[in-house]
């Protein structure tokens, strides 16, 4: 299923002026500008209040130091962007990443999504990691799509997870598996994406 989403992503790219590079420091802003409509709109984060700029560009830059980040650039506008950080700080489980990914509200559901995920969980592959967990805030049905087109798999349901704009929010955790487990695994590799 992940190889027809991709195959149709890829199709429609293919026609648009579109390109996937890493992140730069100066794509902070263009970020922080996406991410106001999720945190002030709907279950998409459980952030309430937008960020500060400079706190935000910090938060940024520490994640690209360590995990793959990558942007999508549409007509030299930046529309989209998703990465991976640390799913839990104990040792043991470094071999797993949270992801996240958040396209201008005005391009969901043409597929860009596919491709961002598809360079990421790539990435994360090529660098030992061996699963991606997902937390997906309720409801939210094009994520959810996005996140199974992309190999993820429902883990659980976090009922009201989280209390937000007036209600409480279900979490969904989806995991995808980006390689078999070793018995005794190489050490994923974090440095900043290229």
């Amino acid at each position: 299923m992940y190889e027809i989403c991709l195959r149709f992503s890829n199709q429609r790219m293919a026609l648009e002026s579109l390109h996937i590079r890493s992140y730069k420091a100066e794509d902070a802003t263009a970020i922080l500008s996406i991410y106001k409509y999720y945190v002030l709109n709907g279950p998409y984060t459980f952030e309430t209040s937008i960020p500060n700029e400079d706190e935000f560009s910090k938060r940024l830059d520490e994640i690209a130091n360590r995990f793959p980040f990558y942007v999508l650039i549409k007509d030299n506008n930046l529309i989209g962007y998703a990465y991976a950080c640390t799913h839990r700080e104990r040792a043991a489980y470094r071999w797993a990443v949270e992801t996240s990914i958040y396209l201008s509200f005005d391009v969901i559901g043409k597929g860009y999504g596919q491709q961002l995920y598809k360079n990421l969980l790539e990435a994360l592959t090529e660098r030992h990691f061996t699963h991606a967990f997902a937390l997906i805030g309720l409801p939210n049905e094009k994520s959810l799509n996005l996140h199974k087109c992309c190999g993820f798999e429902l883990q659980s349901i976090h009922e009201k997870a989280g209390w937000k704009n007036g209600t409480w929010i279900d979490v969904c955790w989806m995991r995808c598996r980006l390689s078999e487990p070793m018995d005794t695994p190489e050490e994923p590799v974090f440095k900043k994406s290229e």
